[in-house]
């Protein structure tokens, strides 16, 4: 899988994944384990990664929580971010849900359990899309590519069509008010 995402000031920002045993390296430096793996990529793929200094790229090793947790607090301790519902990157929301978690304990007056059982449906199913996400993203072996790559070009044309709202349960969350705030933008649903 690879992202490119052109910045403002005129730097690129580009990011990539493969399934690779946990704490790998590249043998020389990660800019040339990046060049093996993707350097015959279509453009713009070579010409960033001849750009790009080995000094700059960054390996992580990535990382979900496979059975979501029953509960984000036990006794007097929150959990927020990623120590709750760690998920893949491929939907960019792990930063966005550990904000929305860090705002609803506020509303709740510190209740625990009234947090939980706000916060957990949300993320838990953002986390499982997630996942879907990156297993179709991250398929091996030439027939699962060739479907993978075929169904995905026919639904990029088709997606706007059939899901003209498809961020609609991700990003379209408002944080929670209390009574007597004064509410900017659309007024806040049930779901915090």
């Amino acid at each position: 899988m690879w992202g490119t995402h052109p910045l403002r000031d005129g730097r690129v920002y580009a990011y990539a994944a493969a399934v690779t045993p946990a704490g790998g390296r590249a043998p020389d430096d990660e800019r040339a384990g990046l060049l093996r793996r993707y350097g015959d990529w279509h453009h713009p793929v070579p010409a960033v990664l001849a750009a790009v200094r080995p000094a700059d790229v960054l390996r992580h090793d990535v990382h979900h929580l496979a059975i979501p947790l029953p509960a984000y607090h036990a006794g007097r301790v929150a959990l927020l971010g990623d120590a709750a519902h760690a998920m893949p990157p491929t939907l960019g929301q792990g930063g966005n849900q550990a904000v929305r978690n860090a705002v609803v304990p506020a509303h709740h007056a510190l209740d625990l359990a009234a947090y939980t059982a706000a916060r957990l449906p949300r993320p838990t199913a953002i986390a499982r899309q997630a996942v879907r996400i990156a297993r179709v993203d991250l398929a091996r072996g030439r027939a699962a590519v060739a479907v993978r790559d075929t169904a995905t070009a026919a639904l990029s044309r088709l997606r706007p069509v059939l899901f003209p709202r498809g961020f609609d349960g991700i990003a379209d969350w408002r944080p929670p008010y209390a009574a007597g705030d004064v509410q900017v933008g659309e007024p806040q649903g049930r779901d915090t």
